[in-house]
């Protein structure tokens, strides 16, 4: 089960509430340990089977907490029963142990969002842009910053309707200009996911531009509101805990995502 709920692997204080379960989704089936999501009807499977796309991210922005029980209801001999009006108890706080995502490397604090099923979460960092290409020119400035004649970090983030992800891995312009005369750079925006509605181009931690499609955009100095790049993604559902003691691994461990590996995730509701 991806996330377990006995008392062994739930090590903080719970919260739990009780919801309509909305039988519309997925034939309203939940099972124990499914991230659950509140359609304004009821509960509903949280899940992203084929990546995220703008509705995973209206579901995610819903994103309720841990089912405690299961619809239909088990109750003899693998055979299930449904019923009127039916409801489940939903945790709303507490650290789970979910499955991971193969490839992934997660350390305590490291954002997770919903991964191929109910049970699995992924690195949020996962759906951050990949590093831009970018280079430097002599043009001169006409933005309210100037950059420096220097190398600069150059960094995305994807801007959904929930709000940021964190930035995608920086990158330096390709050149250090000694012209005398404040540069802009040239980037270039990769396509945009589904989820994504423009891109945030951050130079050395600070909004510069905002791009509504992929391909080259010249920025020439930074956004006059210096808003700084966000420290965690809007797309994350939890964190991993500090303690994995109870997946196998020990207190402030690195997990490696793998097959049948887990990780323990606190989760908490959103002000």
């Amino acid at each position: 089960m991806g996330l377990a709920l006995t008392n062994t692997r739930v090590r903080s204080a719970l919260e739990r509430t009780v919801l309509a379960v909305d039988t519309t989704v997925n034939s309203g089936t939940i099972n124990p340990g499914d991230a659950v999501y509140n359609t304004g009807v009821g509960a509903a499977q949280l899940q992203a089977p084929s990546g995220l796309t703008a509705a995973i991210v209206s579901e995610i922005a819903k994103f309720k907490g841990i089912s405690q029980d299961a619809y239909p209801i088990p109750y003899s001999d693998s055979l299930t029963e449904t019923v009127t009006n039916p409801a489940v108890a939903v945790l709303v706080e507490g650290e789970f142990s979910f499955k991971t995502t193969a490839g992934d490397s997660l350390v305590p604090g490291s954002d997770v969002s919903i991964g191929v099923d109910p049970q699995h979460v992924q690195l949020a960092s996962n759906l951050a842009p990949a590093a831009p290409t970018c280079a430097l020119s002599a043009t001169a400035a006409s933005a309210t910053n100037g950059l420096a004649n220097a190398q600069h970090s150059v960094a995305l983030t994807w801007i959904t309707a929930l709000g940021e992800t964190a930035p995608g891995p920086a990158t330096d312009g390709a050149t250090t200009l000694t012209t005398g005369v404040d540069p802009s750079i040239t980037v270039t925006v990769p396509a945009f996911p589904a989820y994504a509605l423009a891109c945030g181009i951050y130079v050395d931690g600070l909004l510069a531009d905002t791009a509504t499609a992929a391909g080259g955009v010249t920025v020439s100095g930074y956004s006059g509101s210096l808003n700084a790049a966000p420290l965690h993604s809007a797309l994350a559902i939890g964190v991993v805990a500090e303690d994995q003691t109870s997946v196998g691994g020990s207190v402030g461990s690195t997990v490696t995502g793998a097959v049948g590996q887990n990780v323990v995730v606190k989760i908490a509701p959103k002000a």
